[in-house]
C-alpha cells in the first residue's frame, strides 16, 4: 500500500510541471484521505483545470500511470466553467470531503446553501431506500442479501451527512461517526463497516437486514422533508 503524503506531493509536482498556470487544484478524497485505505483501495486524486477536454485527460491520465501504483489512481477531474455550474446539493460533501493538496478549492465552487445540502441528504437517502426495496422484491431470494451489502457500504455517506444536518459536526472518518451514534444508527455502520458482522446477521435473519435499512431510511426520509420549506405557485 503506497504513502500517501510523498505520493500526493510527487503527483502535485508532476502535475504542475504537466499543466502549468492551468492547474487550479489537486486534493486528495476517498478512503486514503479518510486514513482508511486498504491494499486494493483507490487513490481519490481531485483536479481541477482551468478547461477540459480529451487531450487533458490524456495529459492527466499519463502523468498519474508514471507515479507508484498509479493505475490505482482515479477520482475527480473537472474544469473550472463545469465547476462552478456543478450541481449545488452534491457540493456540501464533495468539499468537505476533500483535504487541498494545492490551490483553494472553495472559490472555484459556485455558492450553496443548507436548503441544498438538505436536498443532496434526501437524494442520497432515497437512494438508499430505493435500491433496498428494488432488491427485496427483483433480486434473487439466495442472493439479494449479499447484495444489500453494498447499500449498507454506502450508508456512511449519507449517515454522515444527516448527522451533520443534526448536529453541526461532520465526522471526518467511518470510526469517528460510530463514536457519535447509537441505537439502529450505530448497528447500520456497524454492519457497513465489518463484513464478518454482516455475515452472522445475514445467516441469522437476512429479513432483518432489509427491515433496519428501510426503516432508517423511511424515517430519515420524513425527518429531511421537514427540513425543506413548502413552495406554494401563484
Amino acid at each position: 500500500m503506497i504513502d500517501v503524503q510523498p505520493w500526493m506531493r510527487s503527483a502535485v509536482a508532476r502535475l504542475r510541471e504537466e499543466f502549468g498556470e492551468r492547474l487550479l487544484f489537486v486534493g486528495l478524497q476517498g478512503s486514503y484521505r479518510r486514513g482508511e485505505a486498504r491494499e486494493d483501495s483507490d487513490i481519490d486524486i481531485l483536479a481541477i483545470l482551468d478547461r477540459l477536454d480529451v487531450t487533458d485527460l490524456a495529459a492527466y491520465r499519463r502523468v498519474l500511470r508514471t507515479l507508484p501504483e498509479g493505475e490505482k489512481a482515479c477520482g475527480f477531474t473537472c474544469g473550472r466553467e463545469q465547476m462552478l455550474a456543478w450541481p449545488p446539493f452534491e457540493l456540501f460533501q464533495f468539499e468537505k470531503d476533500t483535504d487541498a493538496w494545492f490551490g483553494e478549492l472553495g472559490a472555484l465552487l459556485p455558492p450553496y446553501t443548507r436548503e441544498d445540502t438538505v436536498t443532496g441528504a434526501r437524494a442520497s437517502v432515497s437512494g438508499l431506500h430505493h435500491y433496498t426495496a428494488y432488491l427485496y422484491v427483483s433480486g434473487d431470494e439466495a442472493t439479494r442479501a449479499d447484495e444489500l451489502q453494498t447499500v449498507y457500504k454506502g450508508f456512511f455517506f449519507a449517515a454522515q451527512v444527516v448527522h451533520y444536518l443534526r448536529s453541526g459536526e461532520y465526522a471526518r472518518s467511518k470510526k469517528e461517526l460510530l463514536a457519535r451514534l447509537t441505537g439502529d444508527e450505530a448497528e447500520l455502520l456497524r454492519l457497513g463497516m465489518d463484513p464478518v458482522h454482516y455475515e452472522r446477521c445475514k445467516e441469522d435473519d437476512p429479513d432483518a437486514l432489509f427491515r433496519l435499512m428501510l426503516g432508517w431510511t423511511g424515517n430519515v426520509m420524513r425527518e429531511l422533508a421537514g427540513e425543506v420549506p413548502v413552495r406554494t405557485s401563484g
